[in-house]
């Protein structure tokens, strides 16, 4: 999604990133084992800035606009397109799990998150040459997380810096996602012969397709999350984040 990122959180709960009007937040680094403490510096963190601090390059988390994602199945003659999603709720996710490891360098965190995303649903038969258009709103529960290495760098002013290196993002959804859409665009395809066809015969696939998009959504906003990492880490000394690494 995503977003919970660890490293930010303790770097600018630490040290002043910004002027007191837009965080004005103090505390002491966590220890890597205080998950009560990384949780509550995160939740604070998290009103703070959700709305992103262009100057700094961090980047909005809470709305944030997905413009377009697609699954073509050519198997049921099925194009499903989402446009501007629009998706909130990840300012008010939990993280569930968190690890560094010093000897590897390896850090791993997990949120627990509740998301809607609203936007535009364009549905295309080809076969037949059919395009259904709506508006549509998917609701899900999920757990995104993020893994990556890290290294630390010394720059011109011999002051250390941690440093991201790839990160590895990975999703669940818990349950099944809620998916409506606009009365006009329901009407339509319940009256299309073709579609009937295709949802009784694959409502599984259409079924765990809700699912990949949930997923698709979360590890979206997770790739903002890894960018906010990167950007602190630049601007912030290694000496801000946690005890003892």
């Amino acid at each position: 999604m995503i977003t919970l990122n660890i490293f930010l959180v303790l770097v600018i709960y630490q040290c002043a990133l910004s002027d007191g009007s837009k965080l004005n937040l103090s505390t002491e680094p966590c220890d890597v084992s205080d998950i009560e403490c990384i949780s509550k510096a995160t939740q604070v963190f998290l009103d703070n800035t959700y709305q992103g601090i262009p100057e700094y390059n961090i980047k909005k988390l809470d709305p944030i606009t997905i413009p377009s994602l697609e699954k073509s199945i050519e198997k049921i003659n099925l194009n499903v397109r989402y446009n501007n999603l629009k998706v909130t709720g990840f300012k008010n996710q939990k993280i569930s799990h968190f690890t560094l490891v010093r000897d590897t360098k390896a850090v791993n965190f997990k949120t627990k998150v509740n998301f809607t995303a609203e936007g535009k649903l364009v549905i295309e038969l080809p076969k037949s040459s059919k395009t259904y258009t709506g508006e549509v709103t998917i609701e899900a529960s999920a757990e995104g997380g993020a893994a990556y290495s890290y290294s630390v760098k010394t720059d011109d002013k011999g002051v250390e810096h941690y440093e991201a290196g790839p990160e590895t993002i990975s999703c669940e959804i818990f349950g099944e996602p809620t998916l409506s859409v606009s009365s006009t665009l329901e009407d339509a395809l319940k009256l299309d012969s073709d579609f009937k066809k295709i949802f009784t015969e694959y409502g599984k696939q259409l079924t765990e397709g809700r699912k990949q998009t949930a997923c698709r959504i979360v590890e979206t906003v997770y790739a903002v999350s890894v960018h906010n990492i990167r950007a602190a880490a630049r601007i912030l000394p290694k000496s801000a984040y946690f005890k003892n690494v």
